[in-house]
């Protein structure tokens, strides 16, 4: 997907030559769909990972 950018700086030599090779190695990435279910499975596993904070805080386990 290429979104375009109406307004935006102008780039030049090697920062316009760089941004181009990066460009171009993103696009040849094969495009992935994420699995049924992912964000659900993703927002179980936070879930879990606050319950262990909550559950060890004495221990020095602090939450970010």
């Amino acid at each position: 997907m290429a979104i375009e950018f109406k307004s935006g700086p102008v780039l030049t030599g090697e920062s316009a030559k760089k941004f181009q090779e990066r460009l171009e190695m993103v696009d040849r990435l094969p495009e992935k769909e994420l699995p049924e279910g992912f964000y659900q499975d993703l927002e179980e596993c936070i879930e879990r990972s606050r319950r262990f904070v909550r559950e060890h805080e004495a221990l020095g386990f602090q939450a970010v």
